[in-house]
């Protein structure tokens, strides 16, 4: 078991602020996003590699590092403004928390992002 394994998923946001949040960054982000694939604990989302778009994920890791802390960013961008990768992952539960959160097509675990759920519950 690593560090990662024993931070809680949960975000740290009350209710208003993720419906900002939602209503806001989170918004833009998925509507830049042109493709997406499934990682085992996550996702990859491929965006556009202009500026406003870099500027975008730039802003959303920063705000998400402070309320989520137990979400790890990488991101990959390809010369010449070419598109840029986001890959989002975390502990078991991380990918269920993300389809949750973002609306993602599949079978997200039903949970509140405000809450502590157990990984693979099913509803």
């Amino acid at each position: 078991m690593n560090n990662l394994d024993k931070l809680p998923i949960a975000c740290f946001l009350t209710s208003a602020e993720l419906r900002e949040r939602e209503a806001t960054l989170l918004a833009q982000f998925k509507s830049a996003i042109i493709k997406t694939e499934e990682l085992q604990e996550g996702y990859a989302f491929r965006i556009s590699g202009d500026r406003d778009s870099v500027r975008q994920v730039a802003e959303l890791i920063v705000s998400e590092r402070e309320c989520c802390p137990f979400l790890v960013f990488e991101v990959s961008a390809l010369p010449n403004s070419g598109p840029v990768t986001v890959r989002v992952s975390g502990p078991a539960g991380t990918k269920e928390f993300l389809s949750s959160l973002l609306g993602l097509p599949g079978e997200p675990t039903p949970c509140n992002p405000n809450e502590v759920s157990p990984p693979h519950k099913q509803g």
